[in-house]
């Protein structure tokens, strides 16, 4: 009796899985690498992404959900006042308050980022644009690295923040009746009506930390471009030594004029990397060997991507320690119990989000000082010898690396708005700003 061949069965739904799996996580020269971002963002009303600008019913059926949450967060606003109106001094009042709070700060995100969005696509645009060392194999493995380093911590991020929103829903919005949907302090509705109330109302929280996931991905492919760009000014030395050597044991004039053409051809293109990436321009007076869109133009990505973080930065910041400190304000109410848990793991949420924000504005920062660095610590005695046949080359290389060195000794200048600049050391006060928030409170407790 013939044996019947071994048919392997068919998962269902496999294919679906790989092909949302290629889409999101396999790396190709023409990736975008805010696919994932931009997705997720549709789906919990931040923005609606879509390359048609036209509107259609798919955009309709969205703005009426969109609708949802702006009749969540009035129906707050009217429950805060009510609580004020009827103040008692409790967690209910203290959960409202902080409601409200996370509830407002998400709201401001969402208008920041519908006012900058354009704005945002084009950094994206420029971001995805990997022409820059688009041959060399390390800087794709490094790019194809983060592509995936930021999607899995996207994924990693919203499911956990949206397991802890469930859990929320199920342990306090449907069960503690100052979540509910209320008027004048008296439930409405039945469990369906709750039920719809409370997941748009942990909705939320997911838009607050979707909202920052953006700027986040943003700034980590900066910083990924700068890195590449360290690496490649540090490669400069390696490129010409043997030019030199050769200079020195064959045809001077020949050797010479091929080395000084090749000198200012591989600064050029780092330099030109360099203001792209940053904001300043390069005088033509000091070298007139830079194309002309260098002299004339200025690359504004970091400094527009700046101006962009400034005021989100400046909501983060005092949203962050108003937050942490009603959190563990209910914390001290309530002990640890798994009602409390839900607001120390959202305190968590917050505290991770500064620190990412702050450690990568300073990486950025070390990154730009490493290049001058860099440039500094060559052997330029060697590679950059005085002709006086080339002397007009000479002194437009060495004024325009002068120039890279004092600009990357600057600090880029990232800010909460008013508020001094971003780094750990503003992370450090925030903290302190937090404990003393939270002591204040506890102080108004007693």
């Amino acid at each position: 009796m013939a044996k019947r061949a071994m048919v392997p069965e068919r998962i269902p739904g496999k294919p679906l899985v790989r092909k949302y799996w290629d889409k999101f996580f396999t790396f190709t020269s023409t990736v975008d690498y805010f696919n994932l971002l931009n997705t997720f963002g549709t789906v919990f009303a931040l923005h609606y992404h879509s390359p048609n600008t036209r509107w259609t019913w798919k955009k309709l059926l969205w703005m009426v959900y969109r609708t949802f949450y702006l009749l969540s967060y009035l129906s707050y606003c009217y429950k805060t006042y009510w609580t004020f109106s009827n103040w008692e001094y409790s967690t209910a009042s203290a959960n409202v308050l902080g409601a409200l709070g996370l509830c407002s700060g998400a709201l401001l995100r969402l208008v920041l980022v519908e006012l900058n969005y354009p704005t945002i696509r084009k950094l994206q645009a420029f971001l995805n644009d990997r022409t820059y060392l688009n041959e060399d194999q390390w800087a794709q493995d490094q790019r194809s690295q983060l592509y995936r380093h930021n999607n899995r911590f996207l994924v990693v991020l919203i499911s956990a923040i949206t397991v802890e929103s469930l859990c929320f829903l199920a342990r306090l919005l449907l069960t503690r009746p100052e979540f509910m949907f209320q008027y004048n302090g008296r439930v409405l509705g039945g469990p369906a009506v709750q039920i719809v109330y409370g997941m748009v109302t942990a909705c939320w929280g997911i838009i607050y930390v979707l909202s920052f996931i953006g700027f986040y991905m943003l700034l980590a492919v900066f910083r990924l471009e700068m890195e590449l760009l360290a690496r490649s000014f540090q490669q400069l030395e390696e490129t010409l030594l043997p030019d030199q050597e050769r200079m020195d044991t064959m045809d001077q004039d020949q050797t010479e004029r091929a080395y000084w053409n090749k000198l200012q051809a591989e600064l050029t293109i780092r330099i030109k990397r360099h203001v792209e990436l940053l904001e300043y321009c390069v005088p033509s007076a000091a070298c007139d060997f830079l194309p002309n869109e260098l002299h004339t133009s200025l690359y504004r990505n970091l400094r527009i991507f700046r101006s962009i973080v400034a005021p989100f930065a400046f909501l983060q910041y005092y949203c962050t320690f108003g937050l942490i400190a009603d959190s563990f304000f209910v914390v001290s109410f309530e002990g640890f119990t798994g009602y409390s848990m839900a607001y120390v793991l959202f305190a968590s949420f917050l505290i991770l989000e500064s620190l990412l924000l702050c450690r990568g504005v300073e990486d950025l920062n070390d990154l730009n000082r490493q290049i001058g660095t860099i440039l500094y610590n060559f052997d330029w005695p060697r590679l950059l010898r005085f002709s006086v046949r080339y002397r007009h080359e000479y002194r437009s290389v060495r004024r325009t690396i002068l120039l890279v060195i004092l600009q990357s000794q600057q600090s880029l200048r990232f800010s909460y708005g008013a508020h001094g600049e971003i780094s750990m050391h503003s992370f450090a006060e925030l903290m302190q700003k937090s404990y003393s928030m939270l002591t204040f409170m506890l102080q108004l407790q007693n």
